[in-house]
């Protein structure tokens, strides 16, 4: 495996064609409380060293890079989420700002809005049972 901790630092690697920039920043700031990170791009990998704030010795790095490795592929999943329902998204906001130049008259009344006029419907009795 290419991630590693070593020598006190945390190192990832990254490949560039799975993994967006944009995620890759997002997800790095959470951990900016507790280290120093490096990015850089080696043969289309993005390589992240994360180095400890604090010299402390009981910083469990190991746990760091897993949860490191789980926050990547949740900010990438969350950036691709962004940008499959960004059309929706633009929609809704235009519609919420509108000034109702685009609004339709809804078909039927507020007590029955799928239009269904129940008063056509006649029932009979007979012998207790409906019809």
């Amino acid at each position: 495996m290419e991630n590693r901790v070593e020598g006190g630092y945390i190192t990832v690697l990254l490949d560039s064609s799975l993994y967006s920039k944009d995620a890759i920043f997002k997800c790095l700031y959470w951990f900016g409380d507790k280290f120093h990170t490096e990015i850089s791009v080696v043969d289309s990998k993005y390589k992240i060293t994360l180095k400890p704030l604090e010299d402390n010795s009981t910083t469990d790095l190991d746990l760091y890079l897993a949860k490191l490795e789980r926050d990547l592929i949740d900010f990438n999943l969350r950036d691709i989420v962004t940008k499959e329902t960004k059309n929706i998204r633009d929609l809704l906001i235009a519609k919420a700002f509108s000034s109702g130049e685009f609004d339709e008259q809804v078909p039927g009344e507020v007590s029955d809005p799928v239009g269904f006029d129940a008063s056509n419907i006649k029932t009979e009795v007979s012998n207790g049972l409906e019809k």
